[in-house]
């Protein structure tokens, strides 16, 4: 199991994720987790609460800390949170990336390069 830290406000938090964020998630939303969309708000903070709450059962941070966020920053720490834990996510689901770091597609391969050529 992989583990972060995100910053909330200026406090770092540990996120996981597991079975247990999802299960966390299914709580919060009352929805399955395969049938989000991720697109509001609501859903990306209560992954937020739940990949926190898979690493800290114990953690201080709650929905309502990062709803009356009130400041761009805090916005911004919410975003880099939903991304740290979809970054977790695409690791526990072993998805693979679509750009690898060298700029090969994924699925391509050297006899197809050198096809190419």
């Amino acid at each position: 199991m992989q583990q972060k830290e995100i910053t909330i406000g200026g406090k770092q938090y540990p996120i996981v994720f597991t079975l247990k964020t999802m299960m966390n998630f299914e709580e919060i939303i009352g929805k399955s987790f395969f049938g989000e969309t991720f697109d509001t708000f609501k859903s990306r903070i209560a992954l937020i609460i739940s990949a926190v709450f898979a690493a800290d059962e114990n953690s201080d941070l709650t929905i309502e800390k990062l709803a009356n966020a009130d400041t761009w920053q805090a916005a911004q720490d919410i975003v880099k949170a939903y991304v740290a834990v979809m970054e977790l996510s695409a690791k526990f689901f072993n998805i693979p990336e679509v750009e690898p770091k060298d700029g090969k597609p994924a699925d391509e391969t050297e006899d197809e390069e050198q096809q190419k050529n």
